[in-house]
């Protein structure tokens, strides 16, 4: 009896220490959750006194006034902008006010190359922080729903009238201040947000966990609902980031041939493919040729541009004469990097129809594609204007700012392409403007790929 009372209470002990040691391992998981949400809360709510923001702000303007070019900027504009940043540091300030504070700052120098983003450690602890929850875009003037909100009541197709009390109009202001392009065009501007707006909408508006929602059904009839803000990591990005976040290696370019024409898609100029640009469309060209192919339809829509020597050779494919494509001067370094270099024919050129479809990424190297492609009439160019035009300035840099850890992104050369004639200072319209309606997103249509292959279909008539 006395045996089968020890076995018994060891076997009690036992279980005993196995219940607290698993109660130890939840409690021990718990606290470094709570460590996890504590440490977030703690760098979230940090704060900078007044000399140290001073600093930062002096850093970037010396940034700004010395190392960009300015092509696009408005000296006097820029500089009460700065002067508005200084008059407005207080003391004790977090880094997302700072950031809120003096980011117009860095748009005003009209530049999309240079931006300002929110500092590694911020980002990295902004994980699982909650969005607004369903995606949305913006189509001329309105917003509208991507998605339904089953909670609410919110249907994909909506039109978000307003959002805690602040019209869809002054939302749509506050964000295009706070977005960098080139000139005074808004068209790059428009198309972040049309991509990115919860993630703008976190930076520049509201970081609220409840939202009042007043929304317009297609019916016209507007109703007020309350959303829950919900954590979505495609939504944390930044102001430089989310041009790399919606293309994945080995997808940067691809093509597809059909029987009556052929697609070559150029996501990005960055020769991150498993098979290098050169040797792609080497390969898609001679298939072209061995097919008979005659019709082409080069979508760069959703680019933000990249190297411009790839834009070069895909040039090369569709001009039967040489191209100037730089005429800006620059330094030395540049012209023995073959920069200069002017855009040569392929032996056998592409002589078939040419359609480039568009839209308000292409920036940069793609806008100086776009541009060159209308100056010398090597294609009919469909869809949307280009969010950048024949001049951009870039050779970018980047710098921490030393206090708050802010990054700045920053442009140090001007890159200006060869189209007599053009301006040099807006975007790039097209020769038939086509634009997606909520419907065409919502089922899918793509109407601008709709309207290049009718374009081939009214040539023959």
């Amino acid at each position: 009896m006395k045996k089968y009372f020890r076995m018994k209470t060891g076997f009690l002990l036992m279980a005993l220490m196995i219940l607290l040691w698993t109660l130890s391992g939840c409690s021990i998981l718990n606290e470094k959750q709570m460590v996890a949400r504590t440490q977030s809360f703690s760098e979230a709510s940090k704060t900078f006194t007044k000399q140290e923001l001073i600093k930062d702000l002096q850093q970037l303007e010396k940034i700004i006034m010395t190392k960009n070019p300015l092509y696009f900027t408005d000296e006097t504009e820029l500089e009460q902008r700065f002067q508005n940043a200084y008059d407005g540091i207080e003391d004790e300030m977090t880094e997302l006010q700072f950031y809120r504070l003096i980011n117009p700052v860095v748009t005003a120098v009209h530049c999309g190359h240079t931006n300002l983003s929110i500092s590694e450690e911020l980002l990295a602890e902004r994980e699982g922080a909650m969005f607004f929850p369903i995606k949305v875009t913006l189509i001329n003037d309105t917003l509208f729903a991507l998605e339904d909100d089953v909670e609410s009541g919110l249907t994909a197709g909506d039109e978000i009238v307003s959002i805690n009390g602040k019209s869809s109009e002054k939302i749509i202001n506050q964000l295009i201040s706070n977005i960098s392009g080139d000139g005074d065009s808004e068209v790059k501007s428009r198309y972040i947000i049309s991509k990115h707006f919860n993630s703008k909408y976190y930076d520049f508006i509201d970081t609220s966990e409840h939202f009042q929602v007043v929304r317009m059904n297609p019916q016209g009839i507007q109703e007020k609902l309350e959303l829950q803000a919900k954590p979505r990591d495609a939504f944390n990005t930044t102001a430089w980031d989310l041009h790399f976040t919606e293309y994945k290696e080995e997808r940067y370019y691809t093509s597809k041939v059909y029987d009556e024409y052929a697609v070559l898609t150029v996501n990005f100029f960055t020769n991150k493919n498993s098979k290098k640009f050169d040797v792609f469309l080497k390969e898609f060209f001679q298939e072209l040729s061995k097919r008979n192919s005659t019709k082409l339809i080069i979508d760069v829509r959703g680019n933000y541009g990249g190297d411009s020597f790839m834009a070069k050779e895909l040039l090369s494919y569709i001009t039967e004469k040489q191209i100037v494509y730089l005429d800006s001067e620059m330094p030395f370094y540049y012209k023995l990097l073959g920069f200069h270099k002017p855009v040569t024919p392929q032996e056998k050129p592409f002589h078939g129809e040419v359609v480039v479809l568009t839209d308000g990424a292409g920036f940069s190297t793609t806008a100086h594609f776009c541009a060159l492609v209308k100056h010398h009439r090597l294609g009919t160019l469909i869809g949307t204007e280009t969010g950048g035009g024949s001049v951009c300035t870039d050779a970018s840099k980047d710098a921490v700012l030393k206090n708050t850890k802010l990054r700045v992104h920053y442009s140090t050369q001007i890159f200006r392409v060869k189209t007599d004639g053009m301006t040099d200072k807006n975007e790039v319209k097209p020769d038939y403007l086509v634009q997606r309606t909520i419907e065409d997103m919502l089922l899918g249509n793509d109407t601008i790929m709709e309207a290049g292959l009718k374009e081939f279909k009214r040539r023959q008539k």
